[in-house]
């Protein structure tokens, strides 16, 4: 081997052998950070939220008659519209009350009658009275006289009884409404003959205005319906079935006295202005009782994570970071939680995005916007 190439292989062997340092890529891969991941979040408020009892129900009037005729007669006129608003003491049917009004007349006339002869009597006995005391007449001519006029009397208190009781036949010629409603479709037309005894009625009658809301709650929850109409909080609001319309507020105003043992619930029922009448009797209507009002920090129930330790939410921190919370709540309602523990007034809750982090991970964050996972609502940029 000559001199050229042992010069070649001793550079190669310099080359290949030599120490190389490697510490600055290393510390440089060493002090970078993982980019922060993107999550939504939504600021804790302090504000009242209510502890509600949901529930359905039915429509039901607070009244509603079948008016009926408490006399035998034939129908002469039908004053009302199926259909439209009665008043209180307005007429309904007119019955023929030619007959009803001769027996009032021939009842007074028998009062006259009787009472011109009670007249003649008690004068008859005060005369004879006077000849008694001087002698003239015997005692029990003077006796005849008072059993005669009192006799008379009696027979005038028969014709007053009479008298009123042919007073109160005609009045049932005339059927008034017995309260402000609204009448249903009539059973008896002009001309036609109703009885007494029939079950058909003239016509229903029913209040709209104010109106009642029956349903029922779970029967282990009487005693927070209880304090609640003692504080008289106890409001109900009413919407459709299908949740898209409010139909009222009202009061509730009678819980059972007792609870149903067969269905382990017990029965309510709030009493509602319907002015505006969009409760109609029947209708079937989701019902919200509230039982409790509280002062506290709220969040969206979608915040708290479960786990089989129990509730837990991330917070971000000031330094980006999230910070993984234990937390306690004492109610939700409408998808809000009412926090008790874990979580103060204006914290940061990360909403979407949890799944990704974990404690002390850094996060970027993006205002919640009420979708999930960065979906935006309508007319809402980012």
């Amino acid at each position: 081997m000559d001199r050229s190439s042992k010069l070649i292989i001793a550079s190669l062997a310099a080359v290949l052998f030599s120490p190389v340092s490697h510490a600055p890529a290393a510390e440089t891969q060493s002090q970078a950070e993982p980019p922060p991941i993107p999550v939504t979040a939504i600021a804790a408020t302090s504000e009242t939220l209510d502890r509600v009892i949901y529930g359905i129900g039915t429509v039901s009037p607070l009244q509603s008659v079948t008016v009926r005729s408490r006399i035998d007669g034939q129908v002469l006129e039908v004053p009302f519209s199926e259909g439209q608003i009665v008043e209180k003491g307005a007429v309904l049917l007119r019955l023929d009350d030619s007959q009803l009004r001769s027996d009032l007349t021939s009842a007074k006339a028998k009062r006259a009658q009787d009472e011109a002869q009670l007249k003649g009597a008690q004068t008859d006995a005060d005369r004879y009275e006077t000849l008694t005391q001087s002698g003239v007449a015997a005692m029990a001519t003077l006796e005849q006289k008072r059993s005669t006029s009192q006799q008379l009397a009696a027979a005038v208190d028969y014709d007053n009884a009479m008298i009123k009781n042919a007073e109160t036949q005609l009045s049932f010629a005339t059927i008034t409404a017995p309260f402000t409603g609204r009448a249903g479709f009539r059973q008896a037309d002009p001309g036609s003959i109703v009885s007494a005894s029939s079950t058909t009625g003239i016509v229903t009658i029913t209040q709209m205005d104010p109106i009642g809301v029956s349903f029922v709650a779970p029967g282990d929850r009487f005693g927070d319906i209880r304090d609640a109409m003692r504080k008289g909080i106890a409001t109900v609001e009413v919407s459709t079935t299908d949740g898209t319309s409010k139909l009222g507020t009202g009061q509730l105003k009678i819980m059972d006295n007792a609870v149903d043992a067969e269905t382990g619930s017990i029965h309510l029922r709030a009493d509602f202005d319907n002015s505006a009448e969009k409760l109609w009797p029947g209708l079937p209507v989701a019902t919200r009782l509230t039982v409790e009002r509280r002062q506290g920090v709220v969040v969206p129930d979608k915040a708290l994570a479960r786990s089989p330790a129990g509730l837990y939410a991330y917070v971000v921190g000031k330094d980006g970071k999230v910070q993984k919370r234990d937390v306690t709540t004492a109610f939700v309602t409408d998808a809000r939680a009412l926090v008790t523990k874990g979580i103060a007034e204006g914290d940061q809750v990360v909403m979407d995005g949890q799944s990704r982090i974990g404690d002390g991970v850094k996060v970027s964050v993006t205002p919640w916007n009420g979708m999930p996972d960065g979906q935006i609502l309508p007319g809402v940029s980012q």
